[in-house]
């Protein structure tokens, strides 16, 4: 049965007119009242269909963009332009309004993802940027939100996702290597608590066993796909495993640091060392030599998941996985083993 306006202001013995007010963030109700109408929607889990009521009122539709953890992004992978730009152009497409909104983890912690979406008045959300730790990682999963999120996988009724086959495109990118000749691939991965780190980390081990060669957790190292980390472990991960051929990197940054540090040592790529990337960021084709690298397409990922939330949300589809294409884009890094 669904909730309505009156039965929250039942419970919290308010006036419908009070509740009104204290949900639209009217500043004639105590903060006392507010959190308590607040804490009453909560429980009984009322949602106020506000792509219904903008519609109505012929006001523009709106759809919000979080951008989780943007505090730890330095913007240099360029990445979250092409989010915003395909999130962009599907919402210019459809006739919908795009606001962008960030979100850090001790945001997260203070406001619940429900509370978020109420005060914010939003009707539905695309996510990207969020870790399997984040508060609202579990809260989205139960939410009756609309929302689709970016580099994950999340479904239900309300929720959907859309992401490149991380398994597969690391697998890929590995057997890309084994066919040149390569046995000895380390990897530099994100951090235990990114899902595209564990699906890459997945693909990676899939396609050493079953081209028959030993997985070998000494060589992978977690850089937490930062530039400057992944600068950091290079010399160690050369002295400690100078058998390596090649190494899989599971994002672009990674790898630059990685290829940065080598030239500083007098490591040539690719005749003593090979290296693939994964994303294929602007920067990749300017590198000396140019990064080969597994390309992904965000401005498509973000597109497909503004169009699969307007599924949700005017036709109330269920949520669903999407995943978009990937190639390997062979440049300069890779040196074919005789």
């Amino acid at each position: 049965m669904m909730v309505s306006i009156k039965d929250v202001a039942k419970r919290a013995n308010v006036s419908v007119t009070v509740v009104s007010k204290a949900l639209n963030g009217y500043t004639d109700v105590s903060e006392q009242t507010r959190k308590k109408v607040l804490r009453v929607a909560e429980e009984l889990k009322y949602s106020p269909n506000m792509l219904a009521k903008n519609l109505k009122q012929k006001v523009a539709k709106s759809i919000a963009l979080i951008i989780s953890n943007f505090d730890r992004t330095d913007g240099r992978d360029g990445l979250l332009v092409q989010i915003m730009s395909g999130a962009f152009e599907a919402a210019t497409t459809n006739k919908y309004e795009i606001v962008i909104y960030t979100s850090s983890l001790s945001e997260q912690q203070d406001k619940s993802y429900w509370q978020f979406c109420k005060e914010h008045k939003i009707s539905g959300a695309i996510i990207a940027g969020l870790k399997t730790t984040d508060p609202y990682f579990q809260e989205i999963i139960k939410s009756d939100f609309p929302c689709v999120v970016i580099d994950t996988m999340l479904t239900g009724p309300h929720t959907g996702s859309v992401s490149t086959d991380n398994v597969l495109a690391a697998k890929t990118a590995i057997e890309y290597l084994i066919e040149r000749g390569h046995r000895s691939i380390a990897m530099l991965n994100g951090h235990e608590f990114a899902v595209v780190s564990k699906q890459r980390l997945e693909g990676y081990q899939q396609a050493l066993a079953e081209n028959g060669i030993e997985v070998d957790p000494h060589l992978v190292i977690n850089a937490d796909f930062s530039e400057e980390i992944a600068y950091e472990v290079t010399e160690r991960l050369l002295q400690e495993q100078p058998h390596v051929t090649a190494v899989f990197a599971a994002s672009d940054l990674m790898a630059i640091g990685f290829m940065r540090r080598c030239r500083e040592l007098g490591v040539r790529i690719p005749d003593d060392v090979s290296v693939i990337g994964f994303d294929d960021i602007v920067l990749s084709s300017y590198m000396t030599p140019q990064l080969s690298t597994v390309r992904q397409n965000f401005h498509s990922i973000s597109y497909q998941a503004f169009e699969q939330l307007i599924d949700i949300l005017e036709n109330n589809c269920p949520g669903t996985h999407i995943n978009t294409p990937f190639r390997i884009i062979d440049r300069e890094t890779i040196k074919v083993i005789q």
